[in-house]
């Protein structure tokens, strides 16, 4: 059975300072009851997954690692404190937005759709690359953000694409929202040395 995290466990580990001790020294029934059984497993799975999001902050880790980070964070909370977790990733929200904004591109796209400017065969084969690109930014890799941002470049994949298929008005709008988020996200940085940065209230 998989540990849960929710608010109110957050809520305690929070007024404690991440200190197991002190709950244990509190000895308050109410509290340990939220945790149940699992009061060990589960204060360390936060401070676990805090240290992660640090990390990640940080740009420390690989892709891989921020994928499995995330998808397990996904899976052991519900949305809303899944969102109080990616909050403190400064750049989490942002990336989001860029996949919001390769799925509009996604949404105007089929096999049909003509891409032999843009060097593509196919729109099938297209997609492939297309969905690729969603997955990782989901995850937030900085590798296929710098790749994209040459794919929206004048001229580029995505111009050409949208010429060939009647929506190159609509493509430059998206190109200057994505223009906007890529600069934010280059310049985003994790305040060091802030003290209990991981504090959610």
């Amino acid at each position: 059975m998989k540990t849960i995290i929710n608010i109110e466990k957050l809520k305690i580990y929070n007024s404690y300072g991440g200190d197991i001790d002190g709950i244990c020294r509190n000895n308050r029934p109410i509290e340990k009851a939220v945790f149940g059984d699992s009061l060990d497993n589960t204060w360390n799975l936060i401070t676990n997954k805090l240290q992660d999001i640090e990390l990640i902050s940080k740009r420390l880790v690989s892709y891989e690692y921020k994928k499995n980070v995330l998808t397990e964070l996904e899976e052991i909370t519900n949305k809303e404190t899944f969102k109080l977790f990616t909050d403190k990733i400064p750049f989490y929200s942002d990336f989001q937005k860029v996949r919001q904004i390769l799925e509009t591109i996604k949404s105007w796209t089929t096999d049909e759709t003509d891409t032999v400017w843009a060097g593509y065969d196919n729109g099938k084969e297209f997609l492939i690359d297309l969905n690729t690109d969603i997955e990782k930014i989901r995850f937030c890799d900085f590798e296929t953000l710098v790749k994209l941002n040459m794919e929206f470049a004048p001229t580029s994949t995505y111009q050409e694409i949208s010429l060939s298929n009647g929506w190159s008005e609509e493509f430059l709008k998206l190109a200057e929202q994505f223009d906007r988020l890529y600069n934010v996200i280059k310049k985003q940085t994790v305040i060091e040395n802030k003290r209990e940065w991981w504090k959610f209230w």
